[in-house]
């Protein structure tokens, strides 16, 4: 009963939700490095951190965003346009995603909270178009469709820090005031534009796109291993968790590893965040990937996700032996 009503309203809310097309400017954030603080830091201070960024995020670079929903160590936002104001919408986010790439090393800097050091650089993927929004009343609970993949994608293309913004925006949306500081660069991007390339405009002081993003993917096999937890279980794992696999890795690039867990009170919100093994073998018979657990579990903890949920670690990677030539 207790937890029934725990999410009594958000229950409520969903029987009256609707959904409508929109058209919007996303923008994820997500912070580069969150990783290494997350095993450098006790959970207190991650979590301190995580919401004291996201209040500065949200209060001072981005207040006019209409929707705003966490991803683990960044943010999905959203600028609702139309063609009286597209100019205008796209100008104050992307200026605003300039000055916070500027910004994010000190981002914290004269914020009595925060005591030790943190992350000191912030990509931003940038798109726009229309998108599926789910709400109630007037509420927003959700946005969904392509353009949010898409745009979770051109955030990975921004690093190490900086901003990539889909082709589809045109150059001439871009603000006048920052236009010539964007390049243009044909990418693949993986459930996006595999075969045929997209355009991409990316900060051209900050961003370096990375050379696996400039040939086609299809060519490659990936193969996935799936292993779910509860986040009680997680905890209960060795802080080293190996992984073995089925054959070797064509090359540490094409070896990527998720962890997706729902947020404290959302049922219908997933977080997905990606992590870097800590250490990867070739060793007999078989080789095997290992796993920073503590990484893991800072993340659960800023998410406030409860102990019976339910954890999926998904290791992406192109073996060796099965690369077609």
């Amino acid at each position: 009963m207790q937890r029934i009503a725990k999410h009594a309203k958000f229950v409520d809310a969903l029987r009256e939700a609707q959904g409508r097309s929109e058209f919007v400017i996303t923008a994820v954030a997500d912070i580069r490095g969150f990783s290494d603080f997350s095993t450098r830091n006790e959970s207190p201070d991650i979590a301190m951190f995580i919401k004291r960024f996201y209040l500065q995020l949200i209060e001072k670079y981005f207040p006019s965003a209409n929707f705003v929903k966490p991803t683990g160590d960044g943010l999905l936002m959203t600028f609702s346009y139309s063609e009286k104001d597209l100019y205008e919408v796209a100008r104050d986010v992307i200026e605003a995603c300039i000055t916070c790439v500027a910004d994010f090393p000190t981002i914290c800097a004269n914020d009595p909270m925060i005591n030790f050091q943190v992350p000191q650089a912030i990509g931003f993927g940038i798109a726009r178009g229309t998108a599926c929004c789910l709400f109630s009343g007037s509420d927003i609970l959700d946005y969904s469709g392509h353009l949010l993949n898409l745009t979770a994608r051109l955030n990975d293309l921004a690093r190490p820090s900086g901003v990539v913004i889909d082709g589809d925006f045109l150059r001439a949306v871009i603000p006048e005031s920052v236009r010539t500081s964007f390049k243009e660069q044909q990418v693949y991007i993986r459930g996006i534009a595999e075969e045929a390339p997209i355009s991409v405009f990316y900060l051209d002081n900050a961003v370096q796109i990375s050379e696996q993003a400039l040939s086609p993917l299809r060519s490659e096999n990936w193969v996935t291993v799936v292993r779910q937890y509860t986040r009680s279980a997680l905890g209960k794992l060795s802080s080293h968790y190996r992984i073995q696999l089925d054959a070797p890795v064509k090359s540490k690039d094409k070896l990527r590893i998720t962890v997706s867990f729902r947020r404290k009170g959302f049922r219908s919100v997933v977080d997905v965040i990606r992590i870097k093994p800590s250490e990867y073998n070739e060793n007999e018979p078989l080789p095997e990937v290992m796993i920073d657990v503590a990484e893991i579990r800072a993340a659960l903890e800023a998410a406030g996700t409860p102990q019976n949920a339910k954890i999926t670690i998904k290791l992406e990677y192109v073996p060796r032996s099965l690369t077609r030539k």
